[in-house]
């Protein structure tokens, strides 16, 4: 709700801009080929397309970031439920539970809130502490299935290094100034033709307003593209959805007689 008002704030000062200038600010003919339009235009737009363009690569990098993380913590949650097949029956049920339990509360508590609050839940925290401790117990053998205990553990770090990444760019976004230098920037290249409209000239008003509504359209994007898991330009867990939904049905494979 806050963006959405700091974005009808920033159209109503655009479009008010606009008129104003367009009916007391006109400039000259000997002004707007001069040092306004040979100089402060072109360094304005430099700047707003810089701004602009800056913030686009900024949100495409965390949205690539996390989607990477995502695929990165559902592999070793996968690996971690296969390296469980040669364990002794009753710890092997154990990590599986443990591990279901863990990918549920990420889907159904983690997620929400990273969505909200832009960080992780306390359930997903517990559960992971059961899961580790269920994998951090598994008993010594000299049996062939050490290097399956080994790659449970070596897949448990990385389950855990996932969460933290996951945690890092929770809440991410584009920096608030670089926001706020589009926004001045693209304000004034949406408003400044409108001071070198001659009176009468409809199209020239016309191209004025298009112009205008695109820049307030560009700024807009870029303030709901930022947060990798909140935005129009989000990750979902669906991949950890669909690992979760495996594992509940092999698990439910294993025991029925």
């Amino acid at each position: 709700m806050s963006t959405l008002l700091l974005l009808a704030a920033l159209l109503i000062v655009m479009v008010a801009g606009a008129v104003l200038i367009s009916r007391r600010l006109q400039v000259d003919d000997e002004f707007s080929g001069g040092a306004l339009g040979a100089t402060i235009a072109p360094c304005v737009l430099a700047l707003y397309l810089v701004a602009a363009a800056m913030g686009a690569v900024i949100a495409w990098e965390n949205f690539t970031t996390a989607e990477d993380g995502i695929v990165a913590e559902t592999g070793a949650a996968q690996s971690l439920y296969w390296s469980t097949t040669a364990l002794p029956e009753d710890e092997a049920i154990a990590v599986r539970e443990n591990l279901r339990a863990y990918l549920t509360t990420v889907v159904e508590d983690d997620w929400p809130r990273m969505v909200t609050e832009g960080e992780l839940s306390a359930e997903g925290d517990e559960a992971m502490a059961a899961l580790t401790t269920s994998v951090r117990t598994l008993s010594a053998s000299d049996s062939g299935d050490g290097l399956d205990r080994l790659t449970a553990r070596q897949e448990l770090g990385n389950l855990s290094d996932a969460r933290v990444a996951r945690s890092d760019a929770a809440g991410d976004g584009i920096p608030t100034l670089l926001l706020v230098l589009t926004a001045a920037s693209g304000a004034v290249v949406a408003v400044m033709p409108f001071a070198m409209i001659k009176r009468g000239a409809r199209v020239a008003y016309l191209w004025a307003a298009v112009n205008l509504l695109f820049v307030f359209a560009t700024i807009a994007l870029l303030f709901y593209i930022g947060d990798p898991y909140a935005s129009a330009l989000k990750v979902d867990a669906e991949g950890l959805s669909a690992a979760l939904a495996t594992f509940e049905r092999v698990d439910s494979t294993m025991v029925t007689p």
